[in-house]
């Protein structure tokens, strides 16, 4: 099976919904990433753990 070509690197920093997180894993269609600062003051609802898997298009390059 052929690899897909990566668009990101693995530690490369990128953020979601206003946080900074580092990149620990790509697939297809997603990134798994985990939070530089946590547990996150105010957002530990939406962010119960340390790593999050997100849709590629939804992370940004710093």
């Amino acid at each position: 099976m052929e690899e897909k070509e990566r668009l990101f690197t693995i530690g490369e920093t990128v953020t979601y919904e206003g946080e900074t997180m580092k990149v620990i894993a790509e697939y297809e269609r997603t990134i798994v990433a985990e939070f530089n600062r946590f547990p996150i003051p105010n957002k530990e609802e939406e962010f119960p753990f340390r790593r999050i898997v997100i849709k590629k298009g939804k992370a940004k390059r710093v």
